[in-house]
């Protein structure tokens, strides 16, 4: 088994946790906040479907996420991250399902076929894991986890059960 798979694992995980945590969860809920300190539904499940696809060009895959001007700011330092702003009209959450399903099988299909030393050069992102791709994908498969963890915080809040990990 090649060192990446475990990683490949937790990216499918993830992509079905992903589906779980917004079960239930109608459009017109997805911009509910906690509070002025908590990002919504819309920004968070955007903002890691715009994190997949931009790491998606790191691993050779050739797609666009259509939102992707909502979450991204050219001006910010790599990667580029937009803070949650209340003047951006954030796409619906079943839009940004859409693009995180049509997405997911072949981005981890794609890990799983990356060569060793594709996973060892290095990458123009610094994470705290190192600076190799294997590091990149290592640190996103553990922000796409903590992000997760949110929107199942703020699931509950809107008074629904707890993400299913079926």
């Amino acid at each position: 088994m090649s060192s990446i798979q475990p990683v490949t694992k937790q990216f499918i995980l993830q992509s079905r946790l992903f589906n779980n945590v917004l079960e239930g969860i109608e459009d017109r809920k997805g911009s509910d906040r906690l509070s002025d300190y908590v990002n919504h539904l819309q920004w968070i499940a955007g903002h890691l479907t715009n994190s997949r696809y931009h790491l998606g060009s790191a691993i050779g895959l050739n797609a666009h996420f259509p939102y992707a001007e909502a979450y991204t700011d050219l001006s910010q330092p790599p990667p580029h991250n937009r803070a949650i702003d209340p003047s951006v009209k954030y796409p619906s959450l079943t839009e940004i399902k859409k693009s995180w399903n049509e997405f997911a099988a072949g981005f981890a299909e794609k890990i799983s076929a990356l060569s060793s030393e594709h996973l060892e050069s290095e990458t123009p992102v610094r994470v705290p894991t190192g600076k190799t791709l294997s590091d990149l994908l290592t640190f996103i498969a553990s922000h796409e986890s903590y992000h997760i963890g949110q929107m199942s915080i703020i699931r509950k809040s809107l008074g629904l059960p707890a993400m299913s990990y079926k």
